[in-house]
């Protein structure tokens, strides 16, 4: 998205008030932000953090599913939390 709108990684970190290197990490996929932070990016970007539960149905799947282009896939059942949940563990 920041890419989208033609911000630098810089200019974003600036607006939102964190580093340019958590940014470049985030999204590498090298940081699980707090929502906190991931709120100050959305601000910066002029968009809205929108959490969606995995096991929804009916109408709101199918439109989540569109809206995200993917196919509608049989919602199986978390077998782990532990994989499920981010714990932060004191970095960020």
């Amino acid at each position: 998205m920041r890419e989208a709108v033609k911000l630098s990684q810089s200019k974003v970190a600036d607006l939102a008030g964190i580093s340019q290197s958590k940014v470049s990490k985030i999204e590498t996929g090298k940081a699980n932000p707090e929502v906190v932070t991931l709120n100050a990016l959305c601000s910066a970007l002029d968009a809205e953090l929108i959490l969606v539960p995995r096991r929804i149905g009916g109408d709101v799947r199918r439109m989540v599913d569109r809206h995200l282009k993917r196919h509608t896939a049989a919602v199986m059942p978390v077998m782990s939390v532990r994989e499920e949940v981010f714990i932060p563990d004191g970095d960020e």
